[in-house]
């Protein structure tokens, strides 16, 4: 019998990538895979992509259960925000009435004792599937290269950041979305596995030195202290719970009391048989977006 998977977060970055990633095994109807989206909008991206989306609203649980009905593995992501604890507990329950079999989780990498709040309520999603008896796989991935890519893009004379100048380690949403799909190709090879995903660790000044090297162009690192971010997440509408749990949390990083965060794993080679993109490779296969 062929599986169902239903990938959630399908318009946003990991879940498109992850999409991308397995459209070919969709193709050969070696799965079917399905794309959660909240709207019309979102819905009609998805099929001119040549996806199969399905109506899903975290905040409209009425949404779930239909989405839900058939599949065998759920990609789960959740919105940045304190949501996430209603909006994860509400899958798990539409999951669990569904007969859902394998929960792949995408949380953030941090010692199981951590006390801040942007980790913490990933792993009481996470305690929380183990907890309901589902198959289970947890992605741990720590800082995105596509979030600094994102923000240079628009000002490629600079990375800004928030970590002064610590060593923390990275990983490309592409890479993130290969190990997603082969774990939601083959679930009990990866059932009640953790993954860290980190696959290269830079500070952002070295970072800097790539991106100046890549584009022939002078690129500054301009440090921020932590203790700028919350408001300026703030400014930005961030939710106000997430938003000071994050700041604390970097914070933490910048100050070096998290070390976890410099170290980095061959979880990608490992699950995928390629070596994960660095930022030197991620930089090169961009860069025709600089103006």
């Amino acid at each position: 019998m062929t599986a169902r998977i239903l990938v959630t977060g399908a318009t946003g970055t990991v879940g498109g990538a992850t999409l991308r990633a397995l459209k070919s095994d969709a193709e050969a109807r070696r799965l079917e895979l399905l794309g959660a989206a909240r709207s019309e909008k979102g819905m009609s991206r998805l099929r001119d992509k040549g996806f199969t989306p399905v109506a899903f609203d975290f905040d409209e649980p009425a949404t779930m259960r239909a989405a839900l009905s058939g599949v065998d593995a759920v990609f789960l992501l959740t919105g940045y925000s304190v949501d996430m604890l209603v909006h994860s507990k509400r899958l798990l329950d539409a999951a669990k009435a569904e007969g859902v079999r394998h929960i792949v989780h995408l949380g953030a990498l941090a010692p199981e004792d951590t006390p801040f709040a942007h980790f913490a309520w990933h792993q009481l999603v996470e305690r929380a599937i183990q907890a309901m008896g589902f198959s289970w796989t947890h992605l741990r991935p720590n800082f995105f290269m596509d979030t600094v890519w994102n923000g240079f893009v628009h000002r490629p004379d600079r990375v800004v950041h928030f970590v002064g100048g610590q060593r923390v380690s990275w990983i490309a949403s592409d890479d993130m979305a290969a190990v997603a799909a082969a774990v939601l190709r083959e679930p009990a090879r990866h059932a009640e596995k953790i993954y860290p995903l980190a696959s290269e660790s830079l500070t952002l000044a070295e970072i800097a030195d790539i991106l100046s090297q890549v584009t022939g162009k002078p690129v500054d690192y301009r440090s921020r202290p932590a203790s700028d971010l919350l408001p300026i997440l703030q400014r930005q509408g961030a939710e106000p719970l997430y938003a000071a749990g994050l700041a604390d949390g970097l914070a933490a990083i910048e100050r070096g009391e998290m070390p976890i965060a410099c170290e980095s794993f061959d979880t990608v080679e490992t699950i995928t048989g390629r070596k994960a993109v660095g930022w030197r490779e991620f930089a090169e296969a961009r860069k025709h977006h600089i103006a």
